[in-house]
C-alpha cells in the first residue's frame, strides 16, 4: 500500500523551524511552504477512500495548523486522524495519530489528557524511533509540569531510541530547560509509570482459585469482570480474547465486542511469535477447520478461506497448506496464492510504512 502523505511530511521537516525554549513549540522556517503542504493535504483528502490515507493525511495536516496557531482546527483534524486509525487498528497508524493529539493538548496546557495520549502512543507493535520521537515530546509535557525526573526519563530514552537530528534538537532543548527547572524548584514529584500515565488502560487478569475460571482486576484489586471464563488472554488495544464454551473478546467493562463463535483465537505473527488474542488490532481465529482474521470491533477483515494466517505490520501472510500469499490490511490479496512463504514475507516487508514525519 503507497503511503499517500510521505513526502509532505518530509515537506515538513523543511517548513518546521527549532524548538523555542519559551514554549516549547517549534519555530516555522517556511510560512509558504506550510501553506502548501496544507493545501496539497487537503486536496489529497478529498480524494482519498481509504481509512489509513485519511488518519495519514489528516495526521499531516494537524500538525501544521498546531504549528501555525489554529489549535481548534488542529485538534478537530487530530481527533478524527486517530478514529480512522482506530478503526484500521494497526499499531503504526494509531501510535502517530495519537501522539499528534498529544502534541496538540500539550501545547494547549491540557497535559493529564496529553500524558495518557503519549503514553498509549507508546504502545504496540512499533519501530524505536517512533516510540523515541514520542518520548521526546513526552518530556516537553513533563516539563511544564514540574515532573523533572520524569521528562529526564523521557528525554534520556529519546535519545537512545531515534538519533535524528530533529530529535535531537529537542532533546537537547529539553535538556537545557531540564536543568534550568531543577535548579530552580528541584526534581518534581516521583516518575509515574506507563499504567498510571496511561490512565490504567487494561484490566489484570486473575484466576478465582476456587472455580478456576477466569476474570479481571481493576487498579484497587477488584474485580471489574468477574471470573466467568475458562480461558483467557491479556489486554491488547483495549480487548481480550476470552473463552466460554467458545472463544470472542470483551472490552474492558466486560462486554462482548467479539461474538463467542470461535474454537480458538490463537494469533500467529510474521516474526515466529503466537499470542492468544489480539496483535496490530486483529485476532487469528479459528472456524470448522479454518481461519479467519477479526477485528477488535468484531468485523470480519479476512474470511475462513484460509488454513493458515500470519499477522504482519502492513497485512497478513495467508496459506491453503500448499502455496503462501499476502492480503493487505483490509484482507484483499496482494499476492495470489502460488508463492513461497519468503516471496510473500518480502512483498510485505517492503509494504511497511513506518510514519516518521513530525508529530
Amino acid at each position: 500500500m503507497v503511503d499517500v502523505a510521505v513526502d509532505l511530511r518530509a515537506g515538513l521537516f523543511r517548513a518546521l523551524g527549532p524548538l523555542d525554549r519559551a514554549t516549547m513549540r517549534h519555530a516555522i522556517a517556511d510560512t509558504v511552504a506550510l501553506q502548501q503542504i496544507r493545501e496539497e493535504a487537503t486536496m489529497r483528502l478529498a480524494r482519498a477512500a481509504a481509512e489509513a490515507d485519511q488518519s495519514r493525511l489528516l495526521g499531516v495536516r494537524a500538525v501544521i495548523l498546531r504549528v501555525l496557531g489554529d489549535f481548534d482546527g488542529a485538534e478537530v483534524d487530530a481527533v478524527a486522524a486517530v478514529k480512522y486509525a482506530e478503526a484500521v487498528g494497526a499499531d503504526l497508524l494509531l501510535a502517530p495519530a495519537r501522539a499528534r493529539l498529544a502534541q496538540v493538548l500539550r501545547v494547549r496546557g491540557r497535559y493529564e489528557e496529553a500524558d495518557q495520549l503519549f503514553a498509549l502512543a507508546e504502545a504496540g507493535e512499533l519501530p524505536r524511533t517512533l516510540t523515541g520521537a514520542v518520548r521526546a515530546y513526552a518530556g516537553l509535557s513533563c516539563i511544564a509540569q514540574g515532573r523533572i525526573t520524569e521528562s529526564l526519563i523521557h528525554v534520556q530514552r529519546a535519545s537512545e531510541q531515534n538519533p535524528h537530528g530533529f530529535v535531537m534538537q529537542i532533546v537537547e532543548t529539553a535538556l537545557s530547560l531540564i536543568e534550568e527547572h531543577a535548579a530552580k524548584a528541584g526534581f518534581g514529584p516521583p516518575p509515574r509509570g506507563w499504567p498510571e500515565r496511561a490512565g490504567h488502560p487494561a484490566p489484570d487478569r486473575f484466576q478465582d482459585p476456587q472455580t478456576g475460571r477466569f476474570g479481571y482486576l481493576g487498579v484497587d484489586g477488584r474485580p471489574v469482570v468477574q471470573a466467568a471464563f475458562s480461558q483467557a488472554g491479556d489486554f491488547r488495544g483495549g480487548v481480550a480474547a476470552v473463552c466460554q464454551a467458545d472463544w470472542g473478546a470483551i472490552d474492558r467493562t466486560g462486554t462482548v465486542v467479539v461474538p463467542m463463535l470461535y474454537s480458538s483465537m490463537e494469533t500467529p505473527t510474521a516474526d515466529g511469535r503466537t499470542v492468544t488474542g489480539f496483535v496490530n488490532g486483529v485476532a487469528v481465529a479459528a472456524q470448522r477447520g479454518r481461519v479467519l482474521v477479526v477485528h477488535r470491533s468484531g468485523r470480519v477483515v479476512v474470511p475462513p478461506r484460509y488454513q493458515r494466517v500470519e499477522v504482519h505490520p502492513s497485512g497478513f501472510l495467508a496459506s491453503d497448506g500448499y502455496s503462501w500469499g499476502a492480503l493487505g490490511l483490509d484482507g484483499n490479496e496482494i499476492v495470489p496464492l502460488r508463492v513461497d512463504r519468503a516471496e510473500a514475507l518480502r512483498t510485505l516487508d517492503a509494504a511497511v510504512s513506518i510514519d516518521d514525519g513530525p508529530l
